[in-house]
């Protein structure tokens, strides 16, 4: 391949040989079906017990959910969707100023999962920006499309202004014809109407990261009060919590029966919240010892429980195994919001969950010991929470 992003333009007839799995590691689509009890909870109900109750069941059977009447808005989520397809419609040579194979990068483009590590690569390019506080890092997120940090309804510089200039007509447009430049000026013949413009309200990225907080907050007092703990434990037990984003984006696969998006993983966090876009399919999770596929619900998120969780849990709450598939006609876009304990946070169960004379299944860790773990091995490795066992 001559480029290191698969989001460059390029019409791939055939899989490259980097990408095919060998035949026993490949995903065997003919064998998955549908799964069509997948557990969806409206948090808009009034009977706050009955969501404590179903969102326990969730976690203990299936260690995932959707969730409906979230809370998020939905210009929010549409915005950040057309913001991500923004992004990857992009010239190549734009995105690959970002592009970094160094894991401890804050915000980097990539692709694959770990290349430095992985024998074999997955078809995914993505985009991982670090969230929490704010003010730390949204000076480092991409300045292109300027949609990323302003609203593309209200920011000047992405009008599309009825001019026969050279510079704007054959500006690169995104996917709903708004200018996608490398500059953000404004010609003096434009200023005139610049000044009718209003300023600029919100910032589409900061706006939806905020918004995907406070729900996770929400569903880990629901997850606290399932387990018959106080609403704020876990909260209190993760601490400051991080907040990373990745904005997966999975191209068209002249192959999918060879490769994957993303492997069989679980997540190293305590909670992923997942915007699908409903145009492709292309989740899985293991359900039952058998994958079956999630297909996007609307106007709904993707819960899904991850290892810090199961560990507090004492293992009662299961960190899902889940992977990305590719499809062969349509491209596939998600953004995926991960909740994460502060590295000095002290994973361990509380005593409740423990006096049943089992004891603590794993051993008491930090959530840096376990992220430095994590990241140090191969994406489809067994679970690593299985390193962290007494």
């Amino acid at each position: 391949m001559d480029t290191k992003v698969i989001s460059s333009g390029v019409h791939y007839t055939n899989l490259p040989a980097s990408y095919v799995r060998p035949e026993s590691e490949r995903p065997r689509l003919s064998e998955v079906s549908t799964c069509e009890d997948v557990p969806v909870i409206d948090l808009g109900c009034q009977d706050r017990n009955q969501i404590v109750q179903q969102v326990g069941d969730a976690c203990e059977h299936y260690g995932f959910f959707q969730v409906i009447n979230h809370g998020v808005s939905l210009e929010a989520v549409e915005k950040m969707l057309g913001v991500a397809h923004d992004f990857f419609s992009l010239p190549v040579e734009e995105k690959l100023k970002l592009y970094s194979d160094d894991p401890s990068k804050t915000m980097r483009l990539s692709t694959s999962f770990n290349v430095n590590k992985e024998k074999v690569h997955n078809w995914r390019d993505y985009l991982r920006l670090h969230c929490y506080p704010l003010d730390k890092y949204v000076p480092e997120w991409p300045s292109n499309p300027p949609p990323f940090k302003t609203d593309r309804s209200c920011d000047p510089s992405t009008i599309d202004w009825p001019c026969d200039e050279v510079e704007l007509e054959d500006c690169p447009r995104g996917r709903d014809n708004h200018i996608v430049s490398q500059s953000n000026s404004i010609d003096a013949c434009h200023l005139d109407r610049a000044s009718d413009v209003a300023e600029v309200k919100q910032e589409i990225v900061r706006s939806y990261c905020i918004q995907v907080r406070e729900l996770g907050f929400r569903i880990q007092e629901l997850i606290s009060e399932s387990l018959g703990l106080e609403k704020d434990h876990i909260k209190n037990v993760l601490g400051e919590q991080g907040q990373h984003m990745a904005v997966n984006f999975y191209p068209p696969c002249p192959e999918p029966e060879l490769t994957y998006g993303l492997p069989a993983h679980t997540d190293p966090n305590a909670l992923t919240i997942l915007l699908q876009d409903l145009s492709a399919a292309g989740l899985q999770v293991l359900k039952d010892g058998k994958w079956v596929a999630v297909n996007p619900h609307p106007d709904a998120f993707v819960i899904n429980i991850g290892d810090q969780l199961q560990a507090l849990s004492n293992g009662r709450y299961k960190s899902v195994w889940h992977r990305a598939i590719t499809n062969t006609d349509k491209a596939r876009m998600s953004v995926a919001s991960f909740l994460c304990p502060c590295d000095n946070a002290l994973i361990t169960p509380p005593k409740a969950l423990t006096d049943d004379g089992t004891g603590a299944i794993y051993r008491d860790f930090t959530y840096a010991e376990y992220y430095k773990k994590f990241w140090s091995r191969n994406l489809d490795q067994e679970h690593c929470l299985e390193l962290f066992k007494n």
